[in-house]
C-alpha cells in the first residue's frame, strides 16, 4: 500500500494575498510621485554633481518600478486562471517576488526623499552619505523583519534570544568596526565639522590638518595641503581635540611679524603695513587689518600685522603675498628692517698690564 503525499509550498498563498492589494501600490506610487515633484519644483537649481546623483537615483528607481508593476500585473493575471497545483505555486512565488520588489521600491523612494531633504537643508555645503546609508539600512532591516514575521511566520523574540551568544561573539569580532560606526553617527549628531571644513586634529602626539572630503562608515577622509588623502578612523575623531577653521561665523585670522628699527616712525610704519595688507585681494577688508606692537628693546620694535582671510587652504600663499607687499611698501617708504648689531667699544685709560 502506497500513500501519495502532496507537498505543500513553504509559504502559504493566503498570506501573500493579504499583502498584494491596490492600496499599498497606490501609497508607493504617491511616494514616488512626491519625490519626483520635489526634485522638479524645489531642487531645480542644484549643482551639476547633485543633479547627476538624483538622476541616477531616479533612473534606478524607475527600473525597479517597471519591474515591480510587471510582477504585480502578472500576479493578478495568473491568479484569475483556474486553480491547479502549478498555477497555485507559481502565483505564490510570483506574489512573494512582488512583495520584495515593492519593498525595494519603497526603500529606494524613501532614500531619494532623504537625499532631497539633505539637499534642501545643505544647499551650499556637502553632507556625508553615511546618513542616507544608515537610514536605508535601518528601513531595510525593519521591512525585512516585518515581512519575515507576517509572511514566513518568523518569531523574532525567540530568534533574538537564541542568538545572544552569536551576537556577543560578532560584537567582539567587529569591535573596532562598530566603534567607528557609532563614533561616526555621534559625530553627525554633534557636528563638530562638516564636509568642506578645514580642521586640525590633535590626538596625543599625532596631528593632522586638512579639508574634510568625506565621512564614511569607518573613517573621516581629509585632503591635506599637499593634496594627499588622510584617513582618520572615526573612533580617533571622537576622542581627539578638533580645531575647526570654517568661516561660517568668523573669518580666519593670520599675522605677519617683523622687526623695525627702534627710531622708526611707528604711526607711519603701521599705515604702510595696513596699506600693504588691504592691497591683497584675498585679504578681507572687513574686519580690516590692524597692527600691534608686541615687543620693544633697545635695538628694535617687534610689530605684528593681523589680517583676516576666508580660505584656510590658501593661507601660506596669501601670507607670501602679504609679506612680499609689506617689504615693497616699507622699501618705498624708506623704512628698513631692524638688523642685529654688535657694538664694540674701546675702553678708555691705560692697560694695567
Amino acid at each position: 500500500m502506497t500513500s501519495k503525499i502532496q507537498s505543500q509550498p513553504w509559504v502559504q498563498l493566503e498570506r501573500i494575498e493579504a499583502f498584494i492589494q491596490f492600496e499599498p501600490v497606490i501609497v508607493t506610487l504617491v511616494l514616488v510621485l512626491g519625490a519626483w515633484s520635489i526634485s522638479k519644483l524645489l531642487l531645480r537649481n542644484l549643482p551639476e554633481d547633485r543633479q547627476r546623483t538624483l538622476k541616477g537615483q531616479f533612473k534606478n528607481l524607475g527600473i525597479h518600478l517597471i519591474f515591480g508593476m510587471v510582477l504585480f500585473a502578472a500576479y493578478h493575471g495568473l491568479s484569475r486562471l483556474p486553480d491547479t497545483l502549478f498555477i497555485e505555486r507559481t502565483v505564490t512565488y510570483l506574489g512573494l517576488a512582488t512583495i520584495f520588489s515593492g519593498a525595494t521600491i519603497f526603500v529606494k523612494a524613501w532614500r531619494i526623499l532623504v537625499f532631497e531633504y539633505l539637499y534642501l537643508s545643505h544647499m551650499r555645503v556637502s553632507f556625508p552619505v553615511l546618513l542616507v546609508n544608515l537610514f536605508t539600512l535601518l528601513l531595510s532591516i525593519a521591512l525585512t523583519a516585518w515581512i519575515g514575521a507576517e509572511i514566513f511566520n518568523v518569531r523574532l523574540t525567540p530568534l533574538l534570544a537564541t542568538s545572544a551568544i552569536f551576537s556577543l561573539v560578532l560584537g567582539l569580532a567587529l569591535q573596532d568596526t562598530l566603534g567607528n560606526l557609532f563614533a561616526g553617527v555621534a559625530l553627525q549628531f554633534d557636528k563638530p565639522y562638516e564636509i568642506g571644513d578645514w580642521i586640525e586634529i590633535q590626538s596625543g602626539t599625532q596631528k593632522w590638518v586638512g579639508q574634510v572630503y568625506d565621512i564614511s562608515w569607518r573613517a573621516t577622509v581629509l585632503i591635506g595641503f599637499g593634496e594627499e588623502a588622510i584617513t582618520v578612523p572615526n573612533r580617533v575623531m571622537g576622542q581627539a581635540q578638533i580645531s575647526n577653521f570654517a568661516t561660517k561665523y568668523r573669518p580666519i585670522m593670520r599675522n605677519v611679524q617683523i622687526r623695525l628699527p627702534f627710531d622708526v616712525e611707528v604711526i607711519r610704519a603701521k599705515k604702510l603695513l595696513i596699506q600693504a595688507a588691504v592691497s591683497i585681494p584675498e585679504v578681507r577688508k572687513t574686519p580690516s587689518p590692524f597692527v600691534i606692537i608686541t615687543e620693544t628693546t633697545e635695538s628694535w620694535i617687534n610689530v605684528k600685522l593681523q589680517y583676516f582671510i576666508d580660505n584656510f587652504g590658501l593661507q601660506y600663499r596669501i601670507a607670501d603675498y602679504v609679506q612680499s607687499r609689506v617689504l615693497e611698501e616699507l622699501n618705498r617708504g624708506g623704512i628698513h628692517l631692524a638688523r642685529n648689531q654688535i657694538i664694540i667699544e674701546k675702553k678708555s685709560g691705560t692697560d694695567p698690564a
